[in-house]
């Protein structure tokens, strides 16, 4: 892998120093290729252990189709943890102290232990006046909505110092830092109508909403949140009589005209109790990535494209063409994904009966990330071939923003000073029926010989 070898070198000594999303840093260059002959072995960098159980895994979960981390968990691959949806939290809800144990005189008059000096301590210490507010004084906006209910802030946060110090170690802190003005703090989680420590998540604007909600499943199953009946019936353009009356009986029928499309949807006033958050979305869904794109990319018609199945079909019926390319980058669809695409498009290639395979990786985390996708898409190269009667050829990665952390740079130069070991073989102990049905006992690596692992910080 000497290949890789000279990458991190290069990336080490001539990368330019640029701030990126993540606020961690990065010295970066821009274009690279490596290549790698597959018969000569199997790409696995040996300067430091690779995990290779989580790069079959996770290969499996793509050509699967799948966006759940339950399933790679079960499998004891946790790589795609830190990026679960934001709105996942499954702490267990701590002390919740009832309302007529606070004075709201006493909270409200209450000085501020600390100044704060940073504009984002400023800008927390704001939320945290408006919400003693909301809860205590009668003559705020929305007091109605929130003292009114009986919402309660923790004892712990009458103190400026206690609220500063916990907010920032609630889930999703890190969202809440790099969008300010689009999370909010959310204390409808869990229902316990208290702004606390173990009450309140940080939640998107767009998932922040009251536990008294309005729920609309339309005929296609998708499902929407309302703060209220009236905001349901102005988003879906029916009048809030026709949604009011219908939603006591549950399904909505007998619409005409432009509304039409609304009829068979059910519609439900969801109560406080009902933890809807939980109930509607899956913990861990990371939305429309990888194998939900290469195995189901929309096609605007209300149907589907499995572009790996397509290609498989052109390696089978016309190997020379010049159109076996499955991407990942689905710009209608990036918002709506935990992590765009890093690794986005890939292309197969056929000559003297062989099977190549080259990369684009926009983004490529030069220390954590590249050797693992080395690795993956080897063997995506290896798994085609089988399945096409071919022979393996090359595997080319081709870089966009290759970059090394900060954070990383350390253990950079300790693989550095490491030498190669041979590159391992790759044994598929038997040919599964179809792409999509081999497991994690299907592949075996003979004569893998590597350093010791390396470890470092995900940078998310």
């Amino acid at each position: 892998m000497e290949q890789y070898q000279s990458l991190l070198a290069h990336v080490l000594n001539n990368g330019t120093y640029k701030p990126d999303r993540t606020n961690t840093g990065t010295y970066s260059v821009f274009g690279h290729q490596m290549r790698f002959d597959l018969q000569k072995g199997f790409p696995l960098v040996t300067t430091k252990k690779v995990y290779w159980k989580g790069v079959v895994a996770e290969l499996l979960w793509f050509l699967q189709g799948r966006n759940d981390v339950q399933w790679l968990q079960e499998r004891g691959c946790n790589i795609w943890n830190e990026w679960m949806a934001p709105w996942t939290d499954n702490r267990p809800v701590v002390e919740v102290v009832p309302r007529k144990a606070v004075a709201g005189g006493e909270v409200l008059n209450k000085v501020k232990d600390v100044s704060p000096t940073t504009k984002e301590d400023k800008h927390l210490s704001a939320l945290w006046r408006l919400m003693l507010a909301r809860c205590y004084d009668k003559t705020a906006n929305n007091y109605r909505f929130y003292g009114g209910a009986g919402v309660t802030v923790h004892p712990r946060w009458h103190r400026l110092s206690a609220f500063l110090e916990d907010v920032k170690k609630l889930p999703h802190w890190r969202y809440k830092q790099a969008e300010p003005k689009k999370f909010q703090l959310d204390k409808d989680y869990y229902g316990a109508k208290q702004y606390g420590p173990g009450t309140c998540v940080w939640l998107p604007e767009s998932e922040n909403i009251p536990s008294f909600a309005t729920r609309v499943t339309l005929p296609d199953g998708k499902v929407r949140l309302f703060s209220s009946l009236k905001e349901a019936a102005v988003k879906l353009g029916v009048s809030s009589s026709s949604l009011h009356r219908f939603s006591q009986k549950g399904i909505l029928s007998g619409l005409k005209a432009k509304n039409k499309k609304l009829n068979g949807a059910l519609v439900e006033a969801i109560g406080k109790d009902v933890l809807y958050r939980k109930e509607l979305i899956p913990d861990g869904s990371l939305g429309p990535i990888y194998g939900v794109q290469w195995r189901s990319w929309p096609n605007g018609d209300e149907g589907t494209i499995d572009q790996l199945s397509e290609v498989l079909g052109l390696l089978k019926t016309d190997p020379s063409s010049r159109r076996m390319v499955v991407s990942a980058w689905n710009v209608a669809q990036l918002k709506d994904m935990a992590l765009m695409p890093c690794h986005t498009m890939f292309q197969f290639y056929v000559a003297d009966g062989k099977l190549s395979c080259q990369l684009y990786q926009r983004s490529a985390d030069v220390f954590l990330g590249v050797p693992f996708n080395i690795a993956s898409y080897a063997l995506l190269t290896h798994l085609m071939a089988q399945q096409t009667g071919l022979e393996v050829g090359e595997f080319i990665w081709t870089g966009g923003d290759v970059h090394l952390y900060s954070n990383h740079v350390e253990q950079a130069q300790e693989q550095l000073k490491r030498e190669p070991f041979p590159l391992p073989k790759l044994v598929i102990k038997d040919k599964a029926k179809d792409l999509f049905s081999y497991d994690m006992d299907s592949f075996e690596l003979e004569g893998y010989v590597s350093h010791p692992p390396i470890k470092a910080p995900v940078a998310v």
